[in-house]
């Protein structure tokens, strides 16, 4: 899967606001494993408590350029 379709992923299952924050071109390649985990993560469970999904977007902005 590609990194700009799993962020899109990530974006939908956190119900992220600011369309934004998960620009593909904002990431470096280096970051695809690392967002790859994320995404399995996520994506494994029926849901994601908002204290989860506020750590899980620190965690990727952590990651951005």
């Amino acid at each position: 899967m590609q990194k700009s379709e799993m962020l899109k992923e990530l974006e939908e299952a956190l119900n992220v606001v600011n369309k934004g924050v998960f620009n593909p071109e904002d990431f470096d390649d280096d970051n695809t494993e690392e967002i790859r985990e994320i995404h399995k993560m996520v994506t494994s469970r029926r849901e994601v408590t908002a204290i989860e999904q506020s750590a899980i977007i620190e965690e990727l902005s952590k990651l951005r350029k």
